[in-house]
């Protein structure tokens, strides 16, 4: 990676009106199948991931970094395609399957073997496949504002409210659809503060980072369900938030029926950005959990 690309993000980060976290960070960079993929790492301790979703980028977990930190060592990436990491060689990169590949790869990077896996939106997807993909790697799972695949796709399928809520994924599905969302729109109608660091996560995030998700990724009609994702064995906590209008709450109904050990939920009054919304409430909810639950050596399931 070139010099001047690695400080640019050290430089952003100096806005004096960005979050104090932003200063602290250290950057770190690898390479997976010849493309840069870049992060922000900070903490010491077990490895914990942060895997953001659309329109976001690493920022997004800026209110969780320093208080995971206090235990553990928080990875913050930036997915392929967005802010500082390169977009993948062609489209097919941006599929879950290849992109769980990324984050496999990010712990090897780091000389771990393992790692806790916790993501939102798109991330909270991936995070999902990542735990029924590589079990070996992962020990906890939390997936925030997302239902299990299978249980999305079922939502989708039977509940008419959630179909009608999903309008918005269907129309970035077409043939040719752009995104009908940009990182800055987070700094604009988030806290204004955070523009510049927005503004420049969108310079460097592929469109075809946020509409290919929908396209390559996202349930379609008839919405049957994955039965070549393994279940996932690690403990898992699911937290959402009540006032959501993308992802409803009735979608994680069916969560359990492909996750091996018993899911803790936690309902916040919340939008979709819940972990944004409701800061000190989500970090004390995911320390309490990690601190508690317990990791067994992963099996196949019964």
């Amino acid at each position: 990676m070139h010099t001047i690309a690695r400080i640019i993000p050290a430089v952003a980060r100096a806005w004096p009106w960005s979050h104090p976290v932003a200063r602290h960070v250290h950057d770190g960079w690898y390479q997976y199948q010849g493309r840069w993929v870049h992060y922000v790492t900070c903490g010491r301790g077990p490895l914990l991931i942060l895997i953001h979703g659309v329109p976001e980028c690493w920022y997004s977990w800026r209110a969780q970094i320093a208080a995971l930190a206090t235990q553990y060592q928080v990875v913050a990436l930036d997915q392929p395609g967005f802010n500082y990491s390169q977009a993948p060689a062609d489209h097919a990169g941006y599929q879950t399957r290849a992109l769980a590949g990324v984050v496999d790869a990010l712990i090897t990077h780091l000389g771990q073997t393992q790692a806790i896996i916790i993501g939102h939106d798109t991330g909270a997807w991936l995070a999902w496949h990542v735990a029924a993909y590589f079990p070996q790697r992962v020990t906890r799972l939390v997936s925030i504002s997302v239902p299990h695949p299978n249980a999305m796709r079922q939502a989708l399928a039977l509940r008419a409210e959630q179909y009608a809520a999903s309008t918005y994924a269907q129309r970035m599905q077409q043939p040719g659809a752009r995104a009908l969302f940009r990182p800055w729109m987070m700094g604009w109608h988030g806290d204004r503060r955070d523009l510049l660091l927005y503004l420049l996560a969108d310079l460097g995030t592929d469109d075809a980072a946020i509409s290919g998700f929908y396209q390559l990724n996202y349930p379609r009609e008839p919405f049957a369900c994955d039965d070549t994702l393994p279940s996932v064995l690690c403990p898992t906590l699911v937290i959402h938030g009540s006032r959501d209008t993308a992802l409803l709450t009735s979608s994680h109904a069916e969560n359990q029926r492909w996750v091996h050990q018993p899911i803790t939920f936690h309902l916040l009054d919340a939008g979709h950005f819940v972990h944004q919304e409701c800061p000190d409430v989500v970090n004390q909810t995911v320390l309490e959990w990690l601190a508690t639950a317990s990791v067994p050596t992963p099996t196949s399931p019964a």
